[in-house]
C-alpha cells in the first residue's frame, strides 16, 4: 500500500511490541554511550581574584571531581590571563565553565559566542585609591587627575558611575588604560595620580603605606561563572551539579573564613593578611536578582556605546540562565 511517498506495512501487534521495545533500546544505549563521552568537565577563569574564593576552595578540596565523579568524569583547570584566549576557548568547545568579572562574558555574547551566566560567586565594590600622601580626599579632588584603570572592566564602568554622581564628566578627568600590573608600577612611581581596580590590589598598597582607598563609591563588580550554552544543553544535570558545588562552597566560606582566606592565600601566593584586609569586602551571599540584571545591562549599554563591542547585548534575552539555581 502506497500513500504518497510513504510505504505502510501492515505488522503484528506482537512484532511491534518487539520492535518499539528494541528501538526504546537503542535509543536508550545512545543516550549512554553520549553521556560517557563526558570525561572531564573543562573549569577557566580570567585570571586569579579573592573574588573567586568559593571557586579557588571548591577546586582545592576536590568538590568538582565528587561531584563529577558519579559521571565518570572529573575536572581540569585552566587560567587565562587576557580575554581574548577564554572567549576563543568558549567558541570553539575547549573551555565549558569560566569565572570571571560580567563585561568578558558580555563581550563574548556580543561577538556571537553561545555563553550564558549561570550564578554569582559574589560581589565587591569598585574602589579608587590614590597615594597615602595624595592631596585628593574626596571624589571631586579628582578632577583633572590622571585615573589608572583597565579600560571595558567593570572597574572602569565604575569609575565613570562614581564620579558621574559627584558631577564630574569623562572630560574632567583622564583615563589612562593599564593592565592591574602595570598600573600599580605607575601608581607607585608617580605616573598616574589614582588608580581604580579591585583587590587584592588594592589591600597591597593599603599594606605597603603606599595607597589609601576614597570613600563614597557604590558601584560593584559582579563575579560570575558561565557556560557554553552547548555544554548546558548536552549536560543540563552535570551543569546542575557544579552550581550546586558552588552554592555549598559559597556557604562554605562564610561559616569558615579563617580556613578559606588561608586556602585563598596560598592559591594566590599572597601573605595571608592581604586576603584577610579584602575578605569583608567579598559578599559571598549574593545571587542573581533583577538588581543584577539591571546593573549588567547598564555595563552592556556602556560597553557598546564606548565601542568596546560591536554588538548590543540583551541581557534577559538568553544570557542568564537561574534555573540552576532555584
Amino acid at each position: 500500500m502506497k500513500r504518497g511517498d510513504i510505504f505502510c506495512i501492515r505488522v503484528p501487534r506482537a512484532r511491534s511490541s518487539v520492535i518499539a521495545a528494541a528501538l526504546m533500546l537503542l535509543v536508550l544505549t545512545g543516550c549512554k554511550q553520549h553521556e560517557q563521552k563526558l570525561e572531564e568537565v573543562r573549569f577557566g577563569s580570567f585570571s586569579v581574584a579573592v573574588d573567586y574564593g568559593a571557586y579557588l576552595v571548591a577546586q582545592q578540596k576536590g568538590w568538582f571531581d565528587q561531584a563529577l565523579s558519579a559521571e565518570g568524569a572529573k575536572a581540569h583547570y585552566e587560567m587565562f590571563q587576557s580575554l581574548p584566549p577564554i572567549n576563543e576557548s568558549l567558541a570553539t568547545n575547549r573551555v565549558d565553565v569560566v569565572f570571571e568579572a560580567a563585561p568578558p562574558a558580555i563581550a563574548g555574547k556580543s561577538a556571537g559566542i553561545d555563553v550564558k551566566i549561570v550564578g554569582v560567586s559574589c560581589t565587591v565594590p569598585v574602589e579608587i585609591i590614590v597615594p597615602t600622601d595624595s592631596s585628593v580626599h574626596r571624589l571631586q579632588d579628582l578632577k583633572g587627575k590622571k585615573i589608572a584603570v583597565l579600560a571595558g572592566t567593570s572597574s572602569h564602568y565604575g569609575l565613570l558611575k562614581t564620579l558621574a554622581k559627584v558631577g564630574l564628566g569623562p572630560s574632567d578627568f583622564q583615563v589612562i588604560d593599564m593592565t592591574p600590573p602595570d598600573a600599580k608600577n605607575a601608581f607607585e612611581t608617580g605616573q598616574v595620580d589614582a588608580w581604580s581596580v579591585w583587590s587584592p590590589w588594592i589591600e597591597q598598597e593599603e599594606a605597603s603605606g603606599k595607597g589609601r582607598p576614597i570613600p563614597g563609591g557604590d558601584a560593584v563588580v559582579y563575579s560570575i561563572f558561565a557556560a557554553r550554552g552547548g555544554f548546558i544543553r548536552d549536560h543540563p544535570e552535570v551543569m546542575k551539579k557544579i552550581v550546586a558545588v558552588m552554592q555549598q562552597s559559597k556557604a562554605w566560606v562564610q561559616a569558615h573564613p579563617d580556613e578559606a582566606e588561608a586556602i585563598v592565600a596560598k592559591q594566590m601566593n599572597l601573605p595571608v593578611n592581604i586576603i584577610q584586609a579584602a575578605w569583608p569586602k567579598q559578599n559571598w551571599s549574593a545571587q542573581i536578582n533583577e538588581g543584577m540584571i539591571t546593573d549588567l545591562q547598564a555595563k552592556a549599554d556602556f560597553l557598546k556605546q564606548s565601542g568596546f563591542i560591536r554588538n548590543p547585548v540583551n541581557v534577559r534575552n538568553g544570557f542568564i540562565d537561574n534555573g540552576f539555581n532555584q
